[in-house]
């Protein structure tokens, strides 16, 4: 009997002794998610008694080190990024989630800058997931984190040609093929402008909604006219000075698509101007601040994912190789409002 053999034999004693099944007893073995404690300790018991592991091994199993992961959002003016790190912090710190979890509101304007940090904060633990630009220093980073053996995630914005092991996130190609298909059967029989507006085109996120909207206007609707996207750094106020300069610019303008953050700026800029409703507002992110614009009419749409499934898909890839599906796109109305973020 080879050493395989052997192996394979003393799993099958184990899993006898434990009454569990020999898929069981590998996943404890290795210190894999979804077995219940009674169940591992069970399993533990039983590998002591058949002499399957050295007691410097069982003890390692039954304590368990927790992978540490560091979590880069990019400091900006936009608030549902801020709801998004708030969110993720008490998620984290609520209960046990089978990793130490930090997360980091990280200058981004620089992207040299974004790349330090996140080779800094990579190196200090076995996992890390970030939220940013699609640049070659940033690439490069991330690359060089896989290459040290790390577990590197991209969350709501990938990168292009990166060794990343996941990107977790929605369709972002699908999400702006649904806004120009809701926006369009909204929009007026004469038809009208409708334009973009992003953080910046360096967020790829960015550039696919974008694209994706283009796609089915020019497409589909002849009688709407695609003007063109306008970058407001996800920041309001440039935002609400983007949209009154494109609303005296363009008295047809019929609706916008905010593809980032930042909506509460423009909203703010159709009121204002006493537009809102004669102008669509379909944009990403729940917020208190797009949940407020959703309630008063000035939002027809909002697009995005659930937060704790973003969390928990993150926190899944930390444990498990697996390709993650794109995480589910969630619309919200005004009819179907959320009671609180």
């Amino acid at each position: 009997m080879d050493f395989s053999d052997k192996r394979r034999a003393g799993i099958r004693d184990i899993a006898r002794a434990a009454g569990v099944s020999q898929a069981t007893v590998d996943r404890v073995l290795h210190a894999r998610p979804n077995v219940k404690k009674a169940t591992a300790a069970r399993v533990l018991a039983a590998a002591a008694e058949v002499r399957y592991l050295s007691e410097e091994e069982l003890d390692r199993l039954r304590r368990p080190a927790m992978p540490r992961l560091m979590v880069l959002f990019p400091r900006s003016a936009n608030p549902y990024i801020r709801t998004l790190n708030e969110e993720l912090r008490l998620w984290a710190h609520l209960r046990d989630r089978g990793a130490r979890i930090r997360s980091f509101l990280v200058e981004s304007s620089a992207p040299d800058a974004f790349a330090r940090a996140l080779r800094r904060l990579g190196r200090q633990a076995e996992a890390v997931a970030f939220f940013g630009i699609d640049h070659p220093d940033i690439r490069d980073a991330a690359d060089a984190l896989v290459a040290e053996g790390k577990t590197v995630l991209t969350l709501i914005s990938d990168l292009t040609r990166s060794r990343r092991q996941a990107y977790i996130g929605i369709d972002n190609l699908a999400a702006g093929r649904t806004a120009a298909f809701l926006m369009a059967r909204a929009a007026p029989p004469e038809g009208g402008k409708v334009a973009v507006v992003a953080a910046t085109r360096h967020y790829r996120a960015h550039v696919e909604r974008e694209l994706g909207f283009q796609e089915i206007i020019e497409r589909d609707w002849p009688k709407l006219r695609f003007s063109g996207t306008l970058e407001g750094q996800d920041d309001p106020q440039l935002n609400a000075r983007l949209t009154e300069d494109m609303l005296a610019r363009s008295p047809d303008l019929v609706g916008i698509y905010n593809v980032g953050g930042g909506s509460e700026g423009i909203g703010a800029a159709l009121r204002r101007l006493r537009r809102p409703g004669q102008v669509q507002l379909i944009g990403h992110g729940f917020s208190p601040g797009t949940r407020k614009l959703l309630a008063n009419g000035t939002m027809s749409a909002v697009l995005t994912q659930r937060n704790q499934t973003l969390m928990e898909a993150m926190l899944d890839q930390v444990h498990l190789s697996a390709t993650p599906a794109p995480l589910p796109l969630q619309f919200i109305f005004p009819t179907n409002l959320p009671s609180e973020v």
